[in-house]
Protein backbone atom coordinates (compact mmCIF):
# COMPACT_ATOMS: atom_id res chain seq x y z
CA UNK A 1 0.00 0.00 0.00
CA UNK A 2 2.65 2.38 0.61
CA UNK A 3 4.64 1.85 -2.51
CA UNK A 4 1.39 2.36 -4.37
CA UNK A 5 0.61 5.71 -3.04
CA UNK A 6 3.98 6.70 -3.28
CA UNK A 7 3.58 5.58 -7.14
CA UNK A 8 0.42 7.73 -7.40
CA UNK A 9 2.31 10.85 -5.53
CA UNK A 10 5.00 10.60 -8.21
CA UNK A 11 2.77 10.57 -11.35
CA UNK A 12 0.79 13.40 -10.24
CA UNK A 13 3.92 15.72 -10.13
CA UNK A 14 4.86 14.75 -13.26
CA UNK A 15 1.36 15.96 -14.65
CA UNK A 16 1.65 19.04 -13.00
CA UNK A 17 5.46 19.94 -14.21
CA UNK A 18 3.89 19.08 -17.70
CA UNK A 19 1.14 21.78 -16.90
CA UNK A 20 3.15 24.01 -16.05
CA UNK A 21 5.49 23.82 -18.88
CA UNK A 22 2.74 24.22 -20.90
CA UNK A 23 0.82 27.09 -18.96
CA UNK A 24 3.53 29.18 -18.76
CA UNK A 25 4.86 30.20 -22.42
CA UNK A 26 1.19 30.86 -23.33
CA UNK A 27 0.82 33.29 -20.30
CA UNK A 28 3.82 35.31 -21.84
CA UNK A 29 2.59 35.02 -25.67
CA UNK A 30 -0.91 36.73 -24.30
CA UNK A 31 0.70 38.99 -22.47
CA UNK A 32 3.37 39.70 -25.34
CA UNK A 33 -0.12 40.29 -27.98
CA UNK A 34 -1.58 42.58 -25.10
CA UNK A 35 1.44 45.00 -25.36
CA UNK A 36 1.65 44.96 -29.30
CA UNK A 37 -2.49 45.16 -29.53
CA UNK A 38 -2.10 47.82 -26.90
CA UNK A 39 1.07 49.98 -28.56
CA UNK A 40 -1.13 49.73 -31.56
CA UNK A 41 -3.88 51.23 -30.31
CA UNK A 42 -1.56 53.96 -29.23
CA UNK A 43 -0.80 55.01 -33.23
CA UNK A 44 -3.95 55.52 -34.93
CA UNK A 45 -1.93 57.14 -37.96
CA UNK A 46 -2.16 55.44 -41.75
CA UNK A 47 0.64 55.22 -43.30
CA UNK A 48 0.94 56.90 -46.39
CA UNK A 49 2.80 58.19 -49.51
CA UNK A 50 2.07 62.09 -50.67
CA UNK A 51 4.26 64.65 -52.98
CA UNK A 52 4.03 67.51 -53.29
CA UNK A 53 1.99 69.67 -56.33
CA UNK A 54 4.29 71.34 -59.00
CA UNK A 55 3.51 74.25 -60.87
CA UNK A 56 4.15 73.84 -64.50
CA UNK A 57 3.10 72.75 -68.03
CA UNK A 58 1.40 70.22 -69.83
CA UNK A 59 2.11 68.20 -72.97
CA UNK A 60 -1.44 66.94 -74.35
CA UNK A 61 -1.36 64.08 -76.79
CA UNK A 62 -2.91 62.05 -79.15
CA UNK A 63 -1.55 58.43 -80.78
CA UNK A 64 -2.00 56.88 -83.96
CA UNK A 65 -0.47 54.14 -86.07
CA UNK A 66 1.98 55.44 -88.65
CA UNK A 67 3.75 54.73 -91.85
CA UNK A 68 7.40 55.69 -92.82
CA UNK A 69 7.40 57.15 -95.89
CA UNK A 70 10.54 58.60 -97.54
CA UNK A 71 10.99 62.39 -98.68
CA UNK A 72 12.27 61.08 -102.12
CA UNK A 73 11.97 57.88 -103.40
CA UNK A 74 13.37 57.64 -106.95
CA UNK A 75 13.12 54.72 -109.03
CA UNK A 76 16.65 54.80 -111.51
CA UNK A 77 15.70 54.03 -115.26
CA UNK A 78 18.06 54.63 -118.36
CA UNK A 79 17.31 57.09 -120.57
CA UNK A 80 18.46 55.78 -123.51
CA UNK A 81 19.28 52.23 -124.85
CA UNK A 82 22.14 50.11 -125.43
CA UNK A 83 24.00 47.69 -123.22
CA UNK A 84 24.71 47.66 -119.64
CA UNK A 85 28.49 48.49 -119.21
CA UNK A 86 28.96 48.63 -115.39
CA UNK A 87 27.13 48.99 -112.69
CA UNK A 88 28.96 51.15 -110.12
CA UNK A 89 27.21 50.74 -106.82
CA UNK A 90 27.09 48.19 -103.84
CA UNK A 91 23.70 47.08 -102.87
CA UNK A 92 22.40 48.78 -99.75
CA UNK A 93 25.21 51.49 -100.04
CA UNK A 94 24.80 55.11 -99.20
CA UNK A 95 25.72 56.85 -102.24
CA UNK A 96 26.25 61.08 -103.05
CA UNK A 97 24.21 63.26 -105.27
CA UNK A 98 26.09 63.09 -108.41
CA UNK A 99 27.61 59.49 -107.74
CA UNK A 100 27.89 57.34 -110.86
CA UNK A 101 25.70 53.90 -110.94
CA UNK A 102 26.30 52.89 -113.96
CA UNK A 103 27.45 52.71 -117.53
CA UNK A 104 25.77 52.39 -121.08
CA UNK A 105 28.35 51.68 -124.21
CA UNK A 106 28.38 55.33 -125.78
CA UNK A 107 29.75 55.11 -128.73
CA UNK A 108 26.98 55.13 -130.92
CA UNK A 109 25.96 58.77 -128.93
CA UNK A 110 29.50 59.75 -129.45
CA UNK A 111 29.17 59.42 -132.93
CA UNK A 112 26.00 61.32 -133.39
CA UNK A 113 27.82 63.74 -131.29
CA UNK A 114 30.55 64.01 -133.58
CA UNK A 115 28.23 64.00 -136.75
CA UNK A 116 26.45 66.79 -135.38
CA UNK A 117 29.56 68.47 -134.72
CA UNK A 118 30.96 68.01 -138.23
CA UNK A 119 27.73 69.16 -139.74
CA UNK A 120 28.47 72.22 -138.07
CA UNK A 121 31.37 73.20 -139.58
CA UNK A 122 30.49 72.80 -142.89
CA UNK A 123 27.13 75.23 -142.72
CA UNK A 124 29.58 77.50 -141.12
CA UNK A 125 31.60 77.47 -143.66
CA UNK A 126 28.82 78.06 -146.21
CA UNK A 127 27.54 80.97 -143.75
CA UNK A 128 31.11 82.63 -144.19
CA UNK A 129 30.89 82.15 -147.72
CA UNK A 130 27.55 83.73 -148.38
CA UNK A 131 28.38 86.45 -146.02
CA UNK A 132 31.51 87.51 -148.08
CA UNK A 133 29.04 87.26 -151.41
CA UNK A 134 26.60 89.22 -149.78
CA UNK A 135 28.95 92.67 -148.73
CA UNK A 136 30.01 92.07 -152.34
CA UNK A 137 26.46 92.41 -153.50
CA UNK A 138 25.91 95.41 -151.30
CA UNK A 139 29.05 97.15 -152.83
CA UNK A 140 27.59 95.95 -156.29
CA UNK A 141 24.42 97.22 -155.85
CA UNK A 142 25.30 100.44 -154.79
CA UNK A 143 27.21 101.22 -158.28
CA UNK A 144 23.75 99.29 -159.93
CA UNK A 145 25.90 96.85 -160.88
CA UNK A 146 23.83 93.66 -159.93
CA UNK A 147 19.76 94.01 -159.67
CA UNK A 148 17.71 94.53 -156.69
CA UNK A 149 16.42 90.87 -156.69
CA UNK A 150 19.79 89.49 -157.29
CA UNK A 151 20.66 91.32 -154.04
CA UNK A 152 17.58 90.25 -151.97
CA UNK A 153 18.50 86.77 -152.55
CA UNK A 154 21.74 86.75 -151.51
CA UNK A 155 20.49 88.15 -148.42
CA UNK A 156 17.86 85.21 -148.20
CA UNK A 157 20.49 82.66 -148.66
CA UNK A 158 22.70 84.03 -145.85
CA UNK A 159 19.51 83.75 -143.58
CA UNK A 160 19.30 79.94 -144.74
CA UNK A 161 22.75 79.54 -143.70
CA UNK A 162 22.54 80.82 -140.12
CA UNK A 163 19.12 79.00 -139.70
CA UNK A 164 20.93 75.84 -140.43
CA UNK A 165 24.16 76.77 -138.13
CA UNK A 166 21.28 77.07 -135.23
CA UNK A 167 19.99 73.59 -136.00
CA UNK A 168 23.30 72.42 -136.17
CA UNK A 169 24.36 73.50 -132.43
CA UNK A 170 20.68 72.15 -131.26
CA UNK A 171 21.60 68.93 -132.61
CA UNK A 172 24.75 69.12 -130.62
CA UNK A 173 22.94 70.08 -127.50
CA UNK A 174 20.35 67.12 -128.35
CA UNK A 175 23.79 64.75 -129.28
CA UNK A 176 25.44 65.78 -125.83
CA UNK A 177 22.79 64.80 -123.48
CA UNK A 178 22.50 62.01 -125.24
CA UNK A 179 25.89 60.71 -124.64
CA UNK A 180 25.45 62.50 -120.64
CA UNK A 181 22.44 59.80 -120.53
CA UNK A 182 24.91 57.17 -120.63
CA UNK A 183 26.34 57.86 -117.71
CA UNK A 184 23.68 57.28 -115.25
CA UNK A 185 24.37 59.22 -111.66
CA UNK A 186 22.09 59.32 -108.23
CA UNK A 187 20.25 62.21 -108.80
CA UNK A 188 19.69 62.63 -105.00
CA UNK A 189 21.86 60.92 -101.64
CA UNK A 190 20.28 58.19 -100.47
CA UNK A 191 20.42 54.22 -99.71
CA UNK A 192 20.14 52.62 -103.32
CA UNK A 193 18.58 49.15 -103.23
CA UNK A 194 19.19 45.84 -105.10
CA UNK A 195 19.97 46.24 -108.64
CA UNK A 196 17.41 44.66 -110.93
CA UNK A 197 19.65 44.09 -114.17
CA UNK A 198 23.19 43.14 -114.54
CA UNK A 199 25.92 44.31 -117.22
CA UNK A 200 25.84 42.98 -120.80
CA UNK A 201 22.10 43.46 -120.82
CA UNK A 202 20.60 45.10 -123.12
CA UNK A 203 18.65 48.35 -121.03
CA UNK A 204 16.46 51.35 -122.54
CA UNK A 205 13.87 54.17 -121.14
CA UNK A 206 10.95 51.52 -121.74
CA UNK A 207 11.87 48.54 -119.47
CA UNK A 208 9.23 47.63 -117.17
CA UNK A 209 11.96 47.61 -113.80
CA UNK A 210 14.32 50.06 -113.14
CA UNK A 211 17.83 49.73 -112.68
CA UNK A 212 17.68 50.18 -109.02
CA UNK A 213 15.94 51.95 -106.75
CA UNK A 214 17.65 55.20 -104.43
CA UNK A 215 15.37 56.29 -101.45
CA UNK A 216 16.58 59.07 -98.58
CA UNK A 217 16.47 57.93 -95.32
CA UNK A 218 17.85 61.76 -93.89
CA UNK A 219 15.75 63.33 -93.27
CA UNK A 220 12.47 60.92 -93.30
CA UNK A 221 8.48 61.44 -92.55
CA UNK A 222 5.96 59.53 -90.94
CA UNK A 223 2.32 59.44 -91.92
CA UNK A 224 -0.54 59.11 -90.25
CA UNK A 225 -4.51 60.10 -89.30
CA UNK A 226 -5.87 61.77 -86.92
CA UNK A 227 -9.77 62.27 -86.44
CA UNK A 228 -11.22 65.53 -88.29
CA UNK A 229 -11.51 67.79 -84.88
CA UNK A 230 -8.38 67.92 -84.25
CA UNK A 231 -7.41 70.11 -87.94
CA UNK A 232 -8.32 73.44 -87.12
CA UNK A 233 -6.39 73.79 -83.52
CA UNK A 234 -3.48 72.04 -85.49
CA UNK A 235 -3.33 74.35 -88.58
CA UNK A 236 -3.51 77.00 -86.73
CA UNK A 237 -0.39 76.27 -84.86
CA UNK A 238 0.64 75.65 -88.33
CA UNK A 239 0.05 78.91 -89.95
CA UNK A 240 1.53 79.94 -86.97
CA UNK A 241 5.29 79.01 -87.39
CA UNK A 242 4.55 76.89 -84.19
CA UNK A 243 5.55 73.15 -85.76
CA UNK A 244 3.42 70.53 -82.87
CA UNK A 245 5.91 68.19 -81.82
CA UNK A 246 5.79 64.59 -82.64
CA UNK A 247 7.26 61.48 -81.06
CA UNK A 248 7.78 58.20 -82.98
CA UNK A 249 8.35 54.76 -81.46
CA UNK A 250 9.98 52.14 -83.03
CA UNK A 251 9.83 48.43 -82.57
CA UNK A 252 12.79 48.45 -80.30
CA UNK A 253 11.19 51.00 -78.01
CA UNK A 254 13.38 53.78 -79.49
CA UNK A 255 11.45 57.08 -79.11
CA UNK A 256 12.32 59.76 -82.09
CA UNK A 257 11.18 63.11 -81.33
CA UNK A 258 10.16 64.88 -84.90
CA UNK A 259 8.13 68.16 -85.87
CA UNK A 260 4.32 68.20 -87.69
CA UNK A 261 4.90 69.58 -90.92
CA UNK A 262 2.05 69.19 -93.15
CA UNK A 263 -1.96 68.24 -92.87
CA UNK A 264 -4.02 67.08 -96.45
CA UNK A 265 -6.27 68.83 -98.03
CA UNK A 266 -8.78 67.16 -97.61
CA UNK A 267 -10.64 64.44 -94.73
CA UNK A 268 -11.58 60.90 -95.91
CA UNK A 269 -15.20 61.01 -95.58
CA UNK A 270 -15.06 56.97 -94.94
CA UNK A 271 -13.39 57.50 -91.70
CA UNK A 272 -13.26 61.04 -90.83
CA UNK A 273 -10.10 61.44 -90.29
CA UNK A 274 -6.95 63.30 -92.03
CA UNK A 275 -3.47 62.21 -92.79
CA UNK A 276 -0.71 63.99 -91.57
CA UNK A 277 2.70 64.17 -92.16
CA UNK A 278 6.06 64.49 -89.31
CA UNK A 279 9.54 65.04 -90.35
CA UNK A 280 12.34 63.58 -88.15
CA UNK A 281 15.64 63.56 -88.14
CA UNK A 282 17.42 60.02 -89.24
CA UNK A 283 21.17 60.11 -89.00
CA UNK A 284 21.31 57.05 -87.10
CA UNK A 285 18.69 55.23 -89.91
CA UNK A 286 16.42 54.35 -87.22
CA UNK A 287 13.20 54.80 -89.02
CA UNK A 288 13.18 52.86 -92.53
CA UNK A 289 10.52 53.34 -95.06
CA UNK A 290 7.21 51.43 -94.94
CA UNK A 291 7.60 50.13 -91.08
CA UNK A 292 4.93 50.78 -88.96
CA UNK A 293 5.23 53.47 -85.78
CA UNK A 294 3.81 54.08 -82.68
CA UNK A 295 3.08 58.29 -82.79
CA UNK A 296 2.25 60.45 -80.62
CA UNK A 297 1.49 63.73 -81.47
CA UNK A 298 0.53 67.21 -79.27
CA UNK A 299 -2.02 68.98 -79.94
CA UNK A 300 -2.29 71.19 -77.14
CA UNK A 301 0.01 72.31 -74.49
CA UNK A 302 -1.49 73.91 -70.83
CA UNK A 303 0.59 76.14 -69.33
CA UNK A 304 1.06 77.56 -65.81
CA UNK A 305 -1.03 74.89 -64.44
CA UNK A 306 -0.62 72.95 -60.51
CA UNK A 307 0.15 69.26 -61.78
CA UNK A 308 -0.39 66.65 -59.47
CA UNK A 309 0.24 62.79 -59.93
CA UNK A 310 -3.19 61.01 -61.62
CA UNK A 311 -3.53 58.71 -59.16
CA UNK A 312 -3.67 61.66 -56.01
CA UNK A 313 -7.35 62.40 -57.78
CA UNK A 314 -9.77 60.05 -56.46
CA UNK A 315 -13.83 60.15 -57.76
CA UNK A 316 -16.52 60.38 -55.33
CA UNK A 317 -19.98 61.08 -54.77
CA UNK A 318 -19.94 64.77 -55.60
CA UNK A 319 -17.16 64.86 -57.69
CA UNK A 320 -13.17 64.85 -58.00
CA UNK A 321 -11.47 65.58 -54.97
CA UNK A 322 -8.05 65.26 -53.77
CA UNK A 323 -6.27 64.07 -49.92
CA UNK A 324 -3.70 67.22 -48.92
CA UNK A 325 -1.88 66.52 -45.71
CA UNK A 326 -1.85 69.56 -43.68
CA UNK A 327 1.15 70.60 -41.38
CA UNK A 328 -0.70 69.12 -38.33
CA UNK A 329 -0.56 65.79 -40.64
CA UNK A 330 -4.04 65.14 -40.91
CA UNK A 331 -5.76 65.20 -44.35
CA UNK A 332 -8.19 67.62 -45.73
CA UNK A 333 -10.63 66.76 -48.59
CA UNK A 334 -9.96 68.93 -51.43
CA UNK A 335 -12.56 69.29 -54.20
CA UNK A 336 -10.98 69.64 -57.76
CA UNK A 337 -11.38 70.65 -60.97
CA UNK A 338 -9.45 68.58 -63.34
CA UNK A 339 -8.34 70.02 -67.17
CA UNK A 340 -6.57 67.46 -68.15
CA UNK A 341 -4.45 63.97 -67.34
CA UNK A 342 -1.39 62.86 -69.58
CA UNK A 343 1.70 60.41 -68.73
CA UNK A 344 -0.04 59.92 -65.11
CA UNK A 345 -0.37 63.47 -64.43
CA UNK A 346 -3.20 65.50 -63.86
CA UNK A 347 -3.76 69.54 -64.61
CA UNK A 348 -5.95 71.23 -61.93
CA UNK A 349 -7.58 74.26 -62.65
CA UNK A 350 -8.64 74.52 -58.98
CA UNK A 351 -8.20 72.84 -55.70
CA UNK A 352 -4.76 73.19 -55.07
CA UNK A 353 -2.01 75.04 -54.87
CA UNK A 354 1.71 74.56 -55.91
CA UNK A 355 3.65 73.43 -52.51
CA UNK A 356 0.86 71.22 -51.10
CA UNK A 357 1.22 67.82 -50.43
CA UNK A 358 -1.38 65.61 -51.80
CA UNK A 359 -1.93 61.57 -50.92
CA UNK A 360 -0.77 59.28 -53.84
CA UNK A 361 -0.50 56.23 -52.28
CA UNK A 362 -2.93 54.59 -49.36
CA UNK A 363 -5.62 56.90 -50.14
CA UNK A 364 -8.28 54.44 -49.54
CA UNK A 365 -8.30 54.01 -45.81
CA UNK A 366 -8.41 57.78 -45.58
CA UNK A 367 -11.45 60.21 -44.52
CA UNK A 368 -11.45 63.81 -43.90
CA UNK A 369 -9.50 64.57 -41.13
CA UNK A 370 -7.77 61.63 -40.67
CA UNK A 371 -4.21 61.34 -39.16
CA UNK A 372 -1.44 60.27 -41.54
CA UNK A 373 2.10 59.12 -41.53
CA UNK A 374 3.49 59.85 -44.60
CA UNK A 375 6.38 57.35 -44.86
CA UNK A 376 7.33 58.37 -48.15
CA UNK A 377 7.44 61.21 -50.70
CA UNK A 378 8.41 59.40 -53.82
CA UNK A 379 6.28 59.51 -57.10
CA UNK A 380 4.06 57.41 -57.73
CA UNK A 381 5.15 53.67 -59.31
CA UNK A 382 7.60 53.78 -56.87
CA UNK A 383 7.24 49.75 -56.21
CA UNK A 384 9.07 50.20 -53.10
CA UNK A 385 7.70 52.87 -51.72
CA UNK A 386 3.96 51.78 -52.58
CA UNK A 387 5.18 48.13 -50.43
CA UNK A 388 5.93 50.30 -47.36
CA UNK A 389 2.74 52.49 -47.52
CA UNK A 390 0.95 49.11 -48.15
CA UNK A 391 3.30 47.13 -45.36
CA UNK A 392 2.83 49.87 -42.41
CA UNK A 393 -0.81 50.11 -43.51
CA UNK A 394 -1.71 46.15 -42.50
CA UNK A 395 0.27 46.80 -39.00
CA UNK A 396 -2.41 50.06 -38.09
CA UNK A 397 -5.39 49.35 -36.32
CA UNK A 398 -8.71 50.17 -37.62
CA UNK A 399 -10.08 53.34 -37.04
CA UNK A 400 -13.72 53.00 -34.98
CA UNK A 401 -16.45 53.18 -37.60
CA UNK A 402 -18.10 56.21 -35.63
Amino acid sequence: MPHSRRLWIALLIVVLIALAVWLIPNWQSDDQSNDASANAGDDRSTAVSAIEAQRGDLEITVGALGTVRSLSSIDVYPRVEGELLTVDFEEGEHVEKGQRLATIDPRDYQAQLAAAQGQLVQDQAQLNSAREDLERYETLSQSQSISRQELEQQRQLVRQYEGAVSSDRADIESAQVQLDYTDITAPNAGIIGIRNVDPGNLVSSGDDAPIATLTQLDPISVVFSLPSQYVPALREQLTAGDSPSVSATTVGDERLEGQLTSIDSQIDTATGTVRLRARFDNAAERLYPRAFVDVRLTVDTLHDRVIVPAPAVQTGQDGLFVYVVGDDDTVTRHAVDVSASEDHRSALASGVSAGERVVVDGVDSLRDGAEVRVVSDALPGDASASATADEDADTQTPRDAS
